[in-house]
């Protein structure tokens, strides 16, 4: 099935075929097509652009007093995106869900080696007893993580220890 450049540019870019193998090359292809914010309130853009046949998770970010709309690739552990073109590497954004324009909730414990900090798109509908993926909030950090409802209580768990 071809499909469309003007309904997505993705298709069309040289990069899509490439990008998508290196992601199954290591073994395993996880495409998020679920997303939830912390009000519950689905992240997955259903008009906005498609990765590679799938809509794209969307947030609100903010860099200092720049605010854009930024389009994720479902894909897990693909860098791709839209939107964010005035953002500046290396520094930190605030993440909200674009409906309600709440912040993403902070996972306790989860930190970047440049000082950022992780951010919970959760899996289900029932968010913090369920299983997310952790964004990071500094621009250009490609690095996120799929956390099992395990691994996210041992972090809170850790956290109200005070890491102990």
């Amino acid at each position: 099935m071809s499909e469309n450049k003007e309904t997505n540019p993705f298709a069309s870019q040289p990069g899509t075929q490439t990008r998508l193998r290196a992601i199954a090359e290591s073994g395993l292809v996880v495409v998020v097509t679920k997303a939830f914010g912390p009000k519950g309130e689905s992240l997955v853009d259903q008009e906005g652009p498609q990765f590679s046949g799938y809509p794209g998770v969307k947030l609100l970010v903010k860099q200092g007093d720049v605010e854009e709309t930024v389009v994720l690739s479902p894909y897990f552990g693909d860098p791709s995106k839209e939107g964010g073109t005035k953002f500046v590497d290396g520094k930190p954004c605030e993440l909200f869900s674009p409906k309600s324009r709440t912040p993403l909730d902070k996972i306790p414990g989860m930190s970047t080696e440049d000082g950022g900090e992780y951010y919970a798109i959760y899996l289900t509908s029932e968010l913090a007893n369920g299983e997310l993926v952790a964004v990071n909030n500094i621009w250009g950090n490609t690095n996120s993580r799929i956390l099992s409802e395990d691994e996210v209580l041992l972090l809170f768990a850790d956290a109200e220890d005070g890491g102990a």
